[in-house]
């Protein structure tokens, strides 16, 4: 009798406990393993920059002065802002859709290169982009359309790498990711545009936020 409540139970908790899987979302690639090259972004990934201007970059491999190691794995993407205005940003199709009115816990790791020596567009002469920027989060509904900014890190001014632990809490439902450099203005929008980098690396699950507490290892859920 216990033998046959026992199997009862189980087939009752396995769909559940499935679902409850299903609902973690695994980014493609989410160390950004690639090899090391400039301007072009890691495989899984895929340019959601401005047309004319150089997507970003697998480092280390020394190209612009950019030589720290990586959080995790070996490659990391560095991506950019400029004094023209533009910056650079990677997206990817998600496997399953973040859902309307949900909220999901993710971390990532930042940090700012000490040195990334390139030209200006404005002075067109070789400068270090060593501004601080931060990094903001965009979901959309399909490529590059219907987006909604979902988070925004403080200015990544430190030269070792950190986790962020961010939440996500979309209006609307998803299928897309979009990781962006963006400018720190600190309120002041009228500030001018200027010449930063910022290093990404080593994302997590996204994990509902019933499923993982704040301070959880949302590593723990990885595949």
């Amino acid at each position: 009798m216990m033998q046959r409540f026992a199997l009862l139970f189980l087939a009752f908790l396995s769909p559940c406990a499935f679902l409850s899987a299903q609902e973690i979302i695994h980014l493609e690639n989410p160390s950004f393993e690639d090899a090391p090259r400039h301007s072009r972004p890691p495989k899984g990934w895929n340019d959601e920059g401005f047309q004319g201007e150089s997507p970003s970059d697998i480092h280390p491999a020394g190209n612009f002065g950019v030589s720290s190691p990586a959080s995790h794995g070996r490659t990391y993407v560095g991506m950019v802002v400029r004094d023209n205005e533009t910056w650079e940003c990677v997206g990817q199709q998600l496997e399953q859709p973040l859902m309307a009115g949900a909220c999901y816990r993710w971390s990532i790791a930042l940090m700012q290169s000490p040195y990334l020596v390139s030209i200006s567009r404005v002075t067109e002469m070789r400068v270090n982009y060593i501004t601080p920027c931060v990094l903001r989060v965009w979901a959309g509904k399909t490529k590059g359309k219907g987006m909604e900014l979902l988070t925004e890190t403080g200015p990544v001014d430190h030269q070792v790498w950190r986790a962020y632990e961010l939440e996500l809490q979309p209006s609307d439902t998803y299928d897309y990711l979009y990781l962006e450099a963006y400018y720190y203005y600190g309120g002041d929008e009228l500030l001018s545009p200027y010449n930063g980098n910022i290093m990404v690396d080593h994302c997590s699950p996204i994990v509902p936020c019933d499923i993982a507490e704040p301070g959880d290892d949302l590593y723990q859920y990885e595949k």
